[in-house]
């Protein structure tokens, strides 16, 4: 670590070497000193040189308390590549620790936020590990690594983060955090509580620089921001940023797939060993991750043509179609985009972001404040012989909706028969109170529904406990017999008003119990281990399925009622039937979809905008709670279509920057191989470049020590110099091809006539080329399933699902492996249950 970092060549040595210094550093992230163009500030691109920092913690690298100290159990690195140095993170944490709060956010309540406040730890020197990346690139940052005390906690989060500012030299960096919502409140003012004495004062001076110019920026992880509140959706998502390209904050999950394994030996290591491991593994994952870079760069660029030239034909042509149709409503909504981006966005409205309709649904809660306001006024005039009828209806149909919510938690919550004593007694006092309420409901009926309450039995008027739970209300949806004329049309309009607030109530009850349970599942899977742990992981689960299975019961419940009313009509594609399948939690194939829905929408109006049908070839089983769309003509502009015009034109800009960034990317890693020769050819005479001690200079009289010094650099250049120019080969074509898109594309998403930019020989290539890239792409994404031959031996690579070659079969699932050893060089080979049973398979 230290060798390749090359500290045998500079001041000090390994005892002089800096914090963080000993880091594999990204070659990609704009750098000043390594990659940046000294004109970078003439680029009318200024987020080319922007750094997007990844933060997350992992509760699996958890460290038990041992009998070994740090004594007993040294630090080898301590602070010189990736993890915080002890003794400056212990006093740091001591100062900072004190200034906890035990205040949960007011968003989201998942995860983190909890851990931060939990008083967990027993048992463990640490809880966790604290990270911070590169989210294009995934390397860890230097001291970008720090243990968990107890949760996750801000001012770990503050320490790594300011840490990894030390290194970065950029003109703007934007954070990523799942829970970036809360961390960014009062950042500032914890930054610039980090005294001067701590390693990472530096950076932490850095940031809050950059905070108090506008050039720091904050963003949710693509899978997390759904768990937000509308707020943080329309405001912290990476594809509503310019500049972000397509980066999606994932970049901690994959660093910590990476980790885990490590978990167990981590647990029952000494500090010191632990620390050295994490900087080792730290320091093997961005070493993997540098010599990979060109191929990871050279892939993601063949992706980026091909979808962005997609994305751009799409908005181009939405684009035209809505000028064509409306060129003043398009040119206001430019200006809205236009006002929404200059703004100061955590100040403004939700309605004034062009990517969200603000619906004008009247909740339960609202309906029931005015009902409570107005009935004061109903009841000043009654004595005057005006009763306001609708007040009265909506407080008696409040009462009965009431009755029908207690009814199902009973019915959820407690068992009929059986239990303990506590249990049943709670259970006597939940029906005894119910009974109070039916017959309080019974007593206002009697008032404001007269007809309705005089065709009710005497068992009906006052049921008995064990009928409370299934006597019925008869509301304005439901009367006696089915008899309408015994309920008024004015009792029936105040119901319909009533239920249709309540579906709307549940869908977001729903929607939000939904995306808790994504979250804790992913949570699950990403920090529970053991059965303890997961056991009461699995209660948590549990009481949200609960919850689900009641939310949707409701929904139904409600919109039964108000089928009654209304019967069928354009409402049912709005307020849909809610199916099982309707009710899935909130993942990434669920989110993939979300957003292909959208993109199909945009396509649906250009079609039916020319008269033809879209492609079947587009079709996305997604629950509609996620993403309600109406089959009406898509000809209508509508508030609703303009928000998919500002998402499409979103995707066509994010696809267009991923280009020109991955263009701009593969030249840094270049820029940055070439200053690092430099750097390694000025150490080829450490002499020069270093002051010698009296031990060193006898060492520097050692012809074979200064020729192995020399060669160690010259090696190093060397190396640099050869990956700079495979790499050079190895991007010419596809920044040929980027040149190429760009130049007929706006940076606003439009497709330009390539012959009025490109020659004609330019543009047949450029054609050729992205049809191939194409069939490319179409062939990597067509499925291949496991299959054998006719002896039952697996075929290395599987077959794609179309071919039905007679002598090969394809199975779903093979049999119970058996291994034998075949005359194979005496190698076994492995048999998926031999020839009878692969003919057996093949002829059902």
């Amino acid at each position: 670590m230290f060798k390749r970092a090359g500290r045998g060549h500079e001041e000090g040595g390994i005892a002089g070497t800096p914090p963080g210094a000993a880091a594999v550093l990204c070659p990609a992230c704009p750098n000043f000193d390594l990659n940046v163009p000294a004109d970078w500030a003439l680029s009318p691109f200024r987020w080319l040189y922007r750094v997007i920092l990844a933060l997350d913690a992992n509760f699996r690298l958890a460290n038990k308390l041992t009998r070994s100290t740090t004594q007993t159990d040294p630090n080898l690195t301590d602070g010189r590549a990736y993890m915080a140095p002890w003794d400056d993170y212990a006093a740091y944490i001591c100062e900072t620790d004190k200034e906890i709060t035990d205040k949960y956010g007011d968003c989201s309540r998942f995860g983190a936020l909890f851990l931060a406040n939990m008083k967990g730890g027993k048992g463990l020197r640490t809880t966790g590990v604290a990270g911070c990346f590169c989210a294009r690139h995934e390397f860890v940052m230097p001291l970008g690594l720090a243990t968990l005390r107890v949760g996750e906690r801000f001012n770990v989060i503050d320490y790594i983060l300011s840490g990894a500012m030390t290194f970065i030299r950029a003109p703007e960096v934007t954070v990523s955090y799942d829970v970036v919502c809360q961390y960014s409140k009062n950042l500032t003012e914890r930054l610039g509580k980090i005294r001067g004495v701590r390693v990472v004062w530096t950076g932490a001076q850095r940031l809050l620089s950059l905070a108090n110019s506008g050039a720091l920026t904050y963003v949710v992880p693509k899978f997390h921001l759904y768990a937000h509140k509308i707020w943080c959706q329309i405001r912290l998502a990476y594809l509503w940023l310019r500049g972000t390209g397509l980066t999606d904050g994932e970049t901690p999950e994959r660093v910590w797939a990476g980790a885990n394994p490590a978990a167990a030996s981590l647990r029952e290591m000494g500090p010191g060993g632990m620390n050295d491991v994490m900087d080792d593994m730290a320091g093997s994952w961005n070493w993997r991750k540098l010599c990979e870079i060109a191929n990871s760069l050279t892939e993601r660029m063949e992706r980026a043509l091909h979808e962005a030239l997609t994305q751009t034909a799409i908005f181009t042509e939405f684009t035209e179609a809505l000028e064509d149709q409306d060129p003043a409503r398009l040119q206001k909504e430019r200006e809205r985009h236009a006002r929404w981006d200059s703004c100061d966005q955590s100040k403004a409205k939700d309605h004034a972001c062009p990517y969200h309709v603000v619906k004008q649904n009247v909740s339960i809660a609202q309906i029931r404040r005015k009902t409570e306001e107005a009935a004061g006024s109903a009841q000043r005039t009654a004595a005057e012989g005006q009763l306001d009828d609708e007040v009265e209806l909506a407080r008696l149909l409040l009462k009965g909706l009431h009755i029908e919510d207690e009814r199902q938690r009973i019915s959820s919550k407690y068992q009929l028969e059986g239990g303990t004593d506590k249990q049943a007694t709670s259970r006597a006092q939940a029906m005894n109170n119910l009974v109070r309420a039916i017959s309080k409901f019974r007593e206002d009926q009697e008032l404001v529904m007269p007809a309705t309450y005089a065709a009710l039995t005497s068992e009906e008027r006052d049921p008995s406990r064990k009928d409370a739970l299934t006597v019925n209300l008869y509301m304005p949806s439901g009367p006696p017999d089915g008899d309408q004329a015994l309920v008024s049309a004015a009792a029936r309009a105040v119901e319909a008003k009533l239920r249709w607030a309540s579906m709307v109530d549940e869908l977001d009850n729903l929607r939000h119990q939904l995306r808790l349970k994504g979250c804790l599942n992913k949570f699950k899977i990403a920090n529970i281990t053991g059965q303890r742990a997961n056991t009461r992981a699995r209660t948590a689960q549990a009481a949200v399925d609960a919850n689900v299975q009641r939310d949707a019961d409701a929904y139904r419940r409600h919109r039964s009622a108000y089928l009654a009313i209304m019967g069928r009509g354009t409402w049912e594609e709005t307020m849909r039937d809610l199916l099982v399948s309707d009710c899935r939690a909130l993942g990434d194939r669920l989110l993939e979809q979300i957003e292909g829905m959208s993109q199909f929408e945009a396509q649906r109006f250009i079609s039916e905008r020319k008269g033809s049908t879209t492609s079947g070839d587009t079709h996305y089983e997604l629950p509609w709670i996620w993403f309600s769309s109406t089959p009406e003509s898509g000809l209508e502009i509508t508030d609703e279509l303009l928000v998919e015009w500002s998402k499409c034109r979103a995707r066509a800009i994010h696809w267009v920057e991923e280009v020109r960034l991955l263009d701009a990317e593969m030249q840094r890693v270049l820029d940055f191989n070439e200053s690092m020769a430099l750097i390694w050819e000025r150490r080829v005479a450490p002499e020069l470049t270093t002051t010698l001690g009296d031990e060193d200079k006898l060492w520097a009289q050692d012809a074979a020590w200064a020729d192995g010094v020399r060669a160690y650099a010259c090696k190093q250049a060397f190396i640099r110099r050869a990956q700079a120019a495979k790499w050079r080969e190895q991007f010419e074509q596809f920044r040929t091809d980027a040149a190429r898109f760009l130049a007929v594309h706006t940076s606003e998403g439009i497709s330009i006539d390539p012959l009025s930019m490109l020659s004609s020989e330019e543009v047949d290539d450029m054609t050729a080329r992205a049809d191939r890239r194409k069939e490319k792409l179409a062939k990597a994404k067509r499925p291949r399933r496991r299959a054998w031959d006719a002896n039952g031996d697996e075929i290395e690579g599987g077959l794609e699902t179309d071919d039905e070659s007679a002598d090969t079969m394809v199975v779903s699932a093979p049999a119970k492996s058996t291994v034998s050893k075949q005359d194979n060089g005496g190698k076994p080979v492995r048999r998926r249950g031999g020839k009878a049973r692969a003919q057996k398979a093949k002829n059902k």
